[in-house]
Order: C-alpha cells, then structure tokens, then sequence
C-alpha cells in the first residue's frame, strides 16, 4: 500500500470515530436531559406524597376524635337509659309529672 492509500484509510477510520463519538455525544446529551427531567417529576411527586401524607395524617387525627366523640356518645345513650330521666333536670321532671298526673285525670274522667 502506498502512502496515500494509508492516509484514505487512516482518514476514513478518523471519520468513523469521530462519527460515532458524535452519536455517543449526543446519546450521553439526550440521557442527561432526562435525568434532569426525571429528578424534576420526581420532586415534584414527592412534594405530592408529602402534602397527601400530611392530609391522611390530619384525616386520622380527625377520625381518631370522631371516634372518641361516638363512643362518649354511646356511653351517655347507654347512661340515660340506663338511668330513665337521668338527662332532665327537676324543673323537667316536675313538668313531666304534672302532664302525666293530667294525662291520668283525664281518663280517668271518661271512664
């Protein structure tokens, strides 16, 4: 081979690297984009999770009062009716007895 055959070929080979370092380049770029775009989504995501964590936190905390809200409840349903009257005060109680004394009466006036 002469001299210029091996300067064609040698240029050609240079050609073809640098080609392909041109493609590795450009692949390498396009990888960095999507990382960058990719932490992006995913900060973006966490901050959701974060702001969903918060709110099931404060849900929960909600639910866990309402839950003892009921069971007081239940506990003074179970209480008054355990106990009859136990909710109405003596004016109240004086109130039911004079209804029912007048309620008596007057059946006992259309018997």
């Amino acid at each position: 081979m002469n001299e210029k055959q091996e300067n064609n070929i040698l240029s050609q080979d240079v050609q073809q690297l640098e080609t392909t370092l041109r493609g590795l380049w450009d692949q390498t770029k396009h990888a960095a984009e999507m990382i960058q775009t990719l932490r992006v989504q995913n900060r973006a995501l966490q901050k959701n999770v974060d702001e969903l964590e918060l709110k099931m936190s404060e849900l929960q905390r909600m639910l866990h009062e309402r839950e003892e809200q009921v069971q007081v409840t239940q506990q003074q349903l179970r209480d008054i009716r355990s106990n009859g009257l136990g909710m109405l005060d003596k004016n109240d109680k004086a109130e039911l007895r004079k209804q029912i004394i007048s309620l008596i009466d007057k059946i006992n006036s259309h018997l």
